[in-house]
């Protein structure tokens, strides 16, 4: 587990730097912590959201799932395989058989870690001044966990949190079904590069979530072209590029003029927007 960046401390005018900063045309480009920082820390931890954070990220991106009593859960993964102790799927397991489980960092060596609830990330977000990009899963036959929009708004609404919240998914059911509960939280339409094959493909989905209503569009980065951003900017809607490591690709989708950097590496993230800030 690496651990080198725990207890970073950095002064507010750092902090207050990567909502200012920006490449081209003074845009400002914000930063999220993919997983709370994969590349770093065991994803999706508290360990990672507390130190993502203090790193300075605006945003925490995650993923959630229900277990099997019904506790909106933070992982990737629909089976617990990859990233924990466990094996099987995350929705045969009750939040007492989660909490029994440790996480694996990417060598996978176990960790003192545990699966978080949405509850504790809001929390810690909450607690730090922090949005969130917030992705609702579907199980692992691709089915939708009934319910699960209404329980995860919940949690938001309990801590005053669905302001400061988008709500994604790559599925358009399921975004749909958060502009139909509430139309005052943002919801989040998600495009592979394999899904959009073509750059008018990707300037359709634009304008079709923006017709929907949705107002955050996440893109794998290979699709953020200057065309794609074009699109989002006379759309109304706000543009993310994932999952970027490279320091080089950083610079490139910043310099396109994308809004939210999505990266496993924000300690990269914030280097490459702080020091490509104009004076």
């Amino acid at each position: 587990m690496r651990t080198g960046l725990i207890g970073v401390t950095l002064l507010p005018l750092v902090l207050l730097a990567i909502s200012g900063s920006a490449f081209a045309e003074g845009t400002a480009t914000r930063l999220a912590a993919h997983r709370g920082g994969a590349a770093l820390w065991p994803e999706n931890s508290r360990l990672a959201f507390r130190n993502a954070v203090g790193l300075g990220a605006d945003y925490l991106e995650f993923d959630v799932h229900l277990s099997r009593d019904g506790e909106v859960v933070v992982i990737h993964d629909p089976t617990l395989d990859r990233t924990t102790t466990g094996t099987g799927p995350v929705k045969d397991r009750t939040l007492a058989e989660l909490r029994a489980l440790r996480l694996r960092d990417r060598s996978g060596a176990v960790t003192d870690e545990t699966v978080p609830t949405l509850d504790e990330v809001v929390t810690i977000a909450k607690s730090g001044g922090r949005r969130l990009l917030l992705e609702i899963k579907v199980d692992a036959g691709r089915t939708r966990y009934a319910g699960i929009e209404e329980r995860v708004l919940a949690v938001l609404d309990r801590h005053g949190m669905g302001a400061a919240t988008v709500i994604m998914a790559f599925e358009r059911d399921t975004w749909g079904r958060i502009r139909a509960l509430r139309p005052d939280i943002q919801a989040g339409a998600l495009y592979s590069a394999r899904s959009l094959q073509s750059g008018s493909a990707v300037v359709r989905a634009i304008e079709d979530a923006r017709e929907a209503g949705v107002l955050f569009v996440g893109l794998a980065y290979p699709l953020v072209t200057g065309e794609a951003v074009a699109a989002a900017r006379s759309a109304g809607v706000t543009l993310g590029a994932w999952t970027v490591n490279d320091p080089d690709l950083m610079r490139l989708v910043v310099q396109r003029g994308v809004s939210v950097l999505i990266t496993d590496r924000p300690d990269v993230g914030l280097d490459v927007l702080t020091n490509g800030r104009k004076p």
